[in-house]
């Protein structure tokens, strides 16, 4: 009976050849990653405050370049690997600035989504903050409920 009550909390969580790999092989997965993007955006600088400006076009698609990013710091639970390379970013922006450097469109674009994506998943713990079967399931400092748990415990539920 306990067996089958720990299967239905996550699948593969009673170990076995379902089990899933441990969350720091997940979060180290997405670290070649997060690094490629850092190298990325370090390149996105120019010394021209007018070519530092990002299309209209560009605007449009932030939004679901940030909704991307936000369901993959979530549902990856990668949340501090992409703080700090957002923090990481933040700080080369500063750096390069003292230099008269500015972002470039690229740069802007990517910086614009990790700033909303952390936006978002801001928002996202914040409304789900009080919620005491997450907050059980996701223990510690850092909460970041995955959207596939809040999906399965609030939304199936319903149907």
């Amino acid at each position: 009976m306990e067996a089958a009550a720990r299967r239905r909390q996550h699948p593969g969580a009673a170990g076995g050849a379902g089990a899933q790999p441990g969350a720091s092989f997940l979060q180290a997965r997405y670290i070649p990653f997060f690094l490629i993007l850092f190298v990325y955006f370090s390149g996105c600088f120019t010394a021209t405050k007018a070519e530092s400006s990002m299309p209209g076009v560009a605007l449009l698609l932030v939004m679901p370049s940030g909704l991307y990013y936000w369901y993959l710091v979530t549902e990856g639970q990668i949340f501090i690997l992409f703080i700090f390379t957002f923090f990481a970013m933040l700080a080369l922006v500063l750096h390069q600035k003292r230099k008269c450097l500015f972002l470039d469109s690229n740069g802007l674009f990517l910086f614009s989504s990790f700033a909303l994506t952390l936006l978002l998943v801001a928002l996202w713990v914040a409304w789900l903050w009080n919620d005491p079967v997450l907050r059980k399931k996701y223990p510690g400092v850092i909460y970041v409920p995955e959207p596939w748990a809040f999906y399965t415990l609030h939304v199936s539920s319903r149907h």
